[in-house]
C-alpha cells in the first residue's frame, strides 16, 4: 500500500451531519446497533487517539500500520451489508480517505468520510467522548442554528441529556 492512497477526493460529509449520524446510531438499542444495515462509524486514528476523545457510537480500527488495517476492521465488518452506510473519521481526513478507498475496494460502496476530520468536529464544538467514561458535549457555535444537545443517552453513561450542554 502507497501512502498515495491517502490522498484524492472522496466522499465527505460535513461535521454538523455526522452528529445527526451520531445520534440516530446513539439511539438503537444493542441489538439494533449490530444489524447488518445500521450505519457504522469507524474512526481510523490510533487506540490512545480515540481514548482521547471520539464522536458517540465511533467504532475504533486504528488505520496505523496500514498493511495490517484490514485485521482490525474485518471484524467490526463482519456480516455488514455492502450498502450499509459506514462513516470513516481520523484526525485530519488522510488516513479515513485510506481507509474509503480500502471499504470501496472490497465492494461497500455507501462510504464517506468526516470533512476535515476530528479537528473539525472539534473546531465546532460538536460531542465528543473519552474511554474514561468522561464526555463533553458543547453547543455548537450560536450562528450554525443546529442543536447539539439530544434527548438520546450519552454514549459514556447511558444517562440522558435532556437538553443539556454537558454529559452528568
Amino acid at each position: 500500500m502507497q501512502w498515495l492512497w491517502t490522498f484524492g477526493r472522496v466522499p465527505e460529509l460535513e461535521a454538523i451531519h455526522m452528529l445527526d449520524v451520531s445520534n440516530r446510531i446513539i439511539s438503537l438499542s444493542p441489538i439494533q446497533r449490530s444489524s447488518p444495515t445500521a450505519p457504522r462509524i469507524i474512526d481510523v486514528r490510533t487506540r490512545a487517539e480515540y481514548n482521547a476523545g471520539h464522536i458517540p457510537g465511533a467504532l475504533n480500527a486504528s488505520f496505523l500500520p496500514p498493511w495490517s488495517w484490514s485485521s482490525r476492521v474485518e471484524p467490526l465488518l463482519r456480516g455488514v451489508d455492502p450498502g450499509t452506510e459506514l462513516y470513516v473519521i481520523c484526525l485530519s481526513a488522510h488516513r479515513s480517505i485510506g481507509a474509503l478507498k480500502w471499504l470501496n475496494e472490497r465492494g461497500f460502496g455507501n462510504v464517506k468520510q468526516l470533512k476535515g476530520g476530528m479537528q473539525a468536529w472539534r473546531s465546532q464544538r460538536l460531542v465528543e467522548v473519552k474511554e474514561d467514561g468522561s464526555a463533553r458535549q458543547s453547543a455548537a457555535p450560536a450562528s450554525s442554528g443546529y442543536p447539539v444537545a439530544c434527548n438520546v443517552p450519552c454514549a459514556c453513561c447511558q444517562k440522558a441529556m435532556n437538553g443539556k450542554k454537558e454529559c452528568i
